[in-house]
């Protein structure tokens, strides 16, 4: 049962989340979201594989550590850490294994799992928002709380990406892809927010992320943690607290539209949003800064495709490399006569065109085709 007005919490984080949760959640009246014997699902964001939680793109383990033990004291039974990567990563088990989130699970005696091998719940034609069919992992409906994991990130969709976006890795991976690809990203997670209602969701701005996030970006140094049992109240706070205006994060914008939060009515205790606000870098900014000339067309592009080739081009930069002339396109959408079509989309879409494979292609792999390709597009017959 949620709290009315809703309650969010913000303390001053060093990442000594033992210490920092028990009063986080106090402060939240959060204290008896778990009964003992309740099963916990506990939803992280390990969207991609990465070796350390200094980048500030995955959930740091030692956060995840800190809330199974704060369960535990509450009595949890069974206790799942899931999550799925972006589509593409395989096998998705990485995304656990290299940060090392396995053995900090494994440690505590609670379970990790992939989410990408089912068992999945089936809505179909469930929202306008949706495509015809959406997979959510079974595991959303099947255990007796979720707490939702978050990151305080910028995001090249969605300007921001937070609790709301976080549970996008519990859907089905084809249908990640679809979300990104039919109809608008931002409606369709506020339709998938309507379905799946976590218990608690907290959002780490320890370390946040800005620029070209939500993997490509740089660590911004926040240094707050934030806390609530309303996913968009914690959205509604964390969001302005980042410097970033509704109008502008169409996600929380919709959800407002929606009914399903008023910001002016969210109770806020601890820290003060406004004495804390940072402005996050905007994605289009720093690829401005970074990628000066470049031009990039991803209409009907999943993050996937989008996040390898923003790194490829940044690293090639910072390598001295300067970007292509041409426009780079990726996505389902048809290319102008010069573009460098990248990924299995561009290519679908624009038939008989030389394209880089892959879905999505590795970051390698484009680097070695944009510096190869400057004689123009050619047929696929003209291919070595």
């Amino acid at each position: 049962m949620f709290i009315t007005p809703p309650l969010v919490a913000i303390l001053k984080s060093d990442g000594d989340y033992a210490a920092l949760l028990p009063p986080l959640l106090a402060l939240a009246e959060a204290e008896n979201v778990i009964q003992p014997g309740e099963s916990v699902l506990i939803k992280p964001n390990l969207h991609a594989p990465v070796d350390t939680p200094a980048t500030s793109s995955v959930t740091d383990p030692a956060l995840v550590g800190a809330l199974i033990d704060w369960a535990r004291e509450r009595g949890a039974g069974e206790i799942l850490v899931a999550d799925g990567p972006f589509f593409g990563v395989n096998p998705p088990e990485s995304v656990f294994t290299l940060v090392g989130m396995d053995k900090v699970v494994e440690s505590r005696g609670a379970q990790w799992r992939a989410v990408n091998h089912g068992p999945w719940r089936e809505f179909r034609e469930a929202s306008p928002y949706w495509p015809k069919l959406v997979r959510i992992s079974e595991l959303a409906f099947s255990y007796d709380r979720i707490i939702n994991v978050a990151l305080a990130k910028t995001h090249m969709d969605c300007m921001v990406t937070l609790g709301m976006k976080n549970l996008k890795g519990l859907l089905h991976p084809e249908e990640k892809a679809r979300f990104h690809q039919e109809g608008e990203l931002s409606r369709a997670l506020v339709a998938l927010n309507q379905v799946v209602r976590p218990d608690l969701t907290i959002v780490d701005g320890t370390l946040g992320m800005e620029g070209l996030g939500p993997h490509a970006g740089t660590v911004a140094n926040w240094g707050y943690l934030f806390a609530g049992r309303d996913t968009a109240a914690v959205e509604a706070v964390v969001t302005p607290a980042m410097g970033v205006d509704i109008e502008e994060a169409r996600v929380l914008q919709y959800a407002v539209e929606a009914g399903m939060v008023d910001p002016a009515a969210i109770e806020v205790r601890g820290e003060d949003p406004a004495r804390i606000r940072r402005r996050f870098e905007r994605p289009y900014e720093a690829m401005l800064r970074q990628l000066p000339g470049v031009r990039l067309e991803g209409k009907a592009a999943c993050s996937a495709c989008k996040l390898n080739l923003i790194r490829a081009l940044c690293e090639e930069a910072a390598a001295g490399v300067l970007p292509p002339e041409r426009c780079v396109h990726i996505g389902k959408a048809e290319a102008g006569p010069d573009a460098l079509l990248i990924g299995k989309c561009a290519g679908a879409a624009n038939p008989g065109c030389r394209h880089l494979p892959g879905c999505p292609p590795r970051v390698e792999k484009i680097k070695e085709y944009v510096r190869g390709e400057g004689e123009g597009r050619r047929q696929i017959t003209d291919l070595p």
